[in-house]
């Protein structure tokens, strides 16, 4: 009886650890199966910015690391990304040292193919002087991009606005913004390089689809 009671018990084990791993399970998908999933008619395709289409670690690290001010400080003070100066060199010098990553080229090219519009929406303070547009054309080809700068605030207000149907980002932030404004959430991941901190630990876990070896 004993070794039927314990084999029941295996069994019990096995059946819960099953149902536990298939709702944790991530949804991985590819750039064709984006495509066919999507209308036949166009849509609007949202992506963020940093870590989703541009590899833009490079000026980052530099704001938040360098020893350039007065007295071997850094030039932009203590809280880098709250200074109006770090954001007009990162807006308009740093990112020509920014490197479009190639699954955020794919997923562009895929969806001007299909006759979509294109909208970038991140959380980078705005700032007077932006090259963003021209990097933004230049890597992905694109007329006049559409670029909103949402000053860290919630995407979810432009997602909305814009009707943006689809969402591209790779922060925890992007997916929760997506879901919030009802866009499609897509996960890109993020470079295993990349200096970002921002949430990252629910890749999978919030119900959207992840791209495949998105990393690059």
């Amino acid at each position: 009886m004993t070794r039927y009671i314990r084999a029941a018990i295996v069994l019990v084990y096995l059946a819960t650890a099953t149902a536990c791993s298939s709702t944790q399970s991530v949804r991985y998908v590819t750039v064709d199966q984006i495509r066919a999933s999507l209308p036949a008619t166009p849509v609007i395709a949202g992506f963020d910015i940093d870590d989703t289409v541009l590899f833009s670690s490079p000026g980052f690290y530099y704001g938040m690391t360098n020893h350039d001010g007065p007295d071997g400080r850094n030039r932009y003070g203590s809280a880098p990304l709250s200074s109006p100066k770090f954001w007009n060199d990162m807006n308009g010098e740093f990112d020509n040292f920014s490197l479009p990553k190639a699954s955020g080229s794919a997923l562009v090219r895929m969806h001007t193919q299909r006759g979509d519009k294109v909208v970038f929406i991140t959380a980078r303070d705005s700032s007077k002087v932006s090259t963003v547009p021209k990097i933004l054309m230049q890597s992905f080809n694109i007329t006049r991009p559409d670029v909103v700068f949402t000053c860290n605030q919630p995407k979810a207000p432009s997602i909305s606005a814009k009707q943006v149907t689809i969402y591209y980002g790779d922060a925890d932030s992007d997916i929760e913004q997506a879901i919030k404004a009802s866009a499609r959430p897509v996960r890109v991941l993020r470079s295993p390089l990349s200096t970002n901190r921002t949430s990252y630990e629910k890749v999978g876990k919030l119900g959207e689809e992840v791209l495949i070896n998105s990393e690059n």
